[in-house]
């Protein structure tokens, strides 16, 4: 990567943040590219190279962050033959802990009127189409649940968002290694077994 990429790609980090930091203060229907380019200290002939209004850096900077988030959701537990602390706890942590680095990020996104885009509600269905295909692909899981894959991988992703959201706002005092072994005792006796033991009926 040459110093010029690096330059390109510090510049729209600072935008983004900047965009972060007004949507905190002044709430994106205020927003105005002047709050944008003063916060990230560039002229706006800087920003306008990357992006056409505060519209365009909405979309592009949230489906930027429904990306990483799908990349970082691990659907590992899939394969396994039962969900246990040993089998999964460390594969569970690297992911919840990636989201935990995007702590500050999620919550102002998620508290967000962004209008049109609601970032929650976006990172579930990201979610879900990367578990169905899952589903999709596993041997174990018999077709005849397809029918069944959207509302299974729904009520996985739902509880997951709303199990992190609270980890993010309530349980702050949770650690990782805590909120992970959770989560295992709650996947291993719900959605996980309702999926795989109806293959077998």
């Amino acid at each position: 990567m040459g110093e010029m990429d690096i330059r390109v790609i510090k510049t729209i980090e600072s935008i983004q943040e900047s965009f972060l930091c007004c949507l905190s203060e002044v709430g994106f229907l205020n927003m105005t590219v002047k709050n944008i380019t003063e916060k990230a200290r560039i002229n706006r002939s800087t920003f306008y190279k990357y992006y056409a209004d505060k519209y365009d850096l909405r979309d592009k900077y949230v489906d930027d962050v429904i990306t990483d988030f799908v990349d970082h959701l691990d659907v590992a537990f899939l394969q396994m033959n039962e969900i246990t602390l040993e089998s999964y706890f460390e594969d569970l942590r690297n992911s919840l802990e990636a989201f935990w680095g995007k702590q500050r990020e999620y919550l102002v996104l998620w508290s967000s009127n962004l209008q049109e885009r609601n970032v929650f509600e976006e990172m579930i269905d990201g979610g879900v189409k990367k578990l169905v295909g899952e589903f999709e692909k596993n041997p174990n899981i018999r077709k005849t649940k397809r029918p069944y894959f959207s509302l299974y991988a729904r009520l996985f992703l739902g509880n997951m968002m709303v199990s992190v959201r609270w980890w993010f706002t309530e349980g702050r005092q949770v650690s990782s290694d805590e909120f992970t072994r959770l989560m295992i005792l709650h996947m291993g006796n719900g959605i996980y077994d309702t999926l795989r033991d109806g293959q077998q009926r």
